[in-house]
């Protein structure tokens, strides 16, 4: 079963057993309305007004494709064995909590920065394995799942973020998984090797930055107090400069920023594509909390 929605000009497909959800194109989107049972040549009957012959013909390959890959039009059968079989919850998606610290002090942070009001400490590679583990043998007949390195500040761990990404490609191959995965980073230990490497393994990116300078210096800063916008901004228009692939830069904003659509702006105007600013969560009593 699949659901098919548009959003502005953005057309978007979910694969309702895999879990998959795919951005496509107008004329995918239009196919997947007959292309269960209608053959290709009836299709470019119906289509024919619209769509060119090779258009359709390369849609449908991108379409078999993903049937071919487990990512579309997959079989209600499993789901309905998981149920009978008894297998209880089914996961398809875990949050790698990689570093219990952080090298910045964000006033907003909910996490204590970093600590979370408790003991600093790294996620080991021996749990994290066991973390995988767990995610593949509890997923059911779900065929794509996904892994997200967050902290704290992930790549304080980055090697053991390798370790695991590594781990993981070979542990999905018996079950015959696709694990996709995600990392969230403030942007200070990035340099050109991370930089490659992100960029080869991660399915998406998340980079954190709220926007104008001033903006973002007010509530994202080092361990010593210091703004942070000048020591990321050139190393996110790098990053973003080499990737090829899904990511989003994410910022908060708080009472103290209303016109947070100037953040928006700002980041835009600095050649960035994807954006998106969230509102700050936290005790109304803090003075930055957002107010009805």
């Amino acid at each position: 079963m699949i659901h098919k929605y548009q959003f502005k000009d953005q057309y978007i497909v979910m694969d309702i057993n895999s879990g998959a959800i795919h951005v496509v194109t107008d004329i995918i989107f239009d196919m997947l309305d007959y292309y269960k049972e209608k053959s290709i040549k009836e299709i470019l009957e119906l289509l024919k007004n619209k769509y060119t012959k090779n258009q359709i013909l390369e849609a449908a390959e991108e379409i078999q494709y993903l049937i071919d890959n487990g990512m579309l039009f997959t079989d209600d059968s499993q789901i309905t064995m998981d149920m009978l079989e008894g297998r209880g919850a089914i996961i398809k998606a875990m949050c790698l909590h990689v570093a219990h610290d952080c090298n910045m002090t964000c006033k907003y942070c909910f996490g204590g920065q970093g600590a979370f009001k408790g003991q600093r400490s790294l996620l080991s590679v021996e749990t994290g394995k066991k973390a995988i583990d767990f995610l593949l043998e509890h997923s059911g007949s779900r065929r794509n799942l996904e892994i997200d390195f967050f902290g704290g500040e992930p790549l304080m761990n980055f090697e053991v973020v390798k370790e695991l990404v590594a781990y993981g490609r070979e542990a999905e191959k018996p079950f015959g998984k696709n694990i996709r995965f995600t990392i969230t980073t403030n942007g200070l230990l990035l340099d050109d090797s991370k930089t490659d490497y992100i960029n080869a393994n991660m399915d998406n990116v998340i980079l954190s930055i709220d926007g104008r300078p001033e903006v973002n210096d007010n509530m994202r800063r080092t361990v010593n107090g210091k703004g942070t916008y000048d020591i990321i901004i050139d190393k996110y228009l790098d990053f973003v400069e080499k990737r090829k692939r899904t990511y989003y830069v994410r910022g908060t904003f708080t009472r103290e920023n209303l016109d947070f659509s100037e953040d928006v702006r700002h980041l835009a105007e600095r050649g960035f594509k994807n954006i998106s600013i969230e509102p700050v969560v936290t005790d109304v009593s803090c003075s930055y909390a957002l107010q009805d």
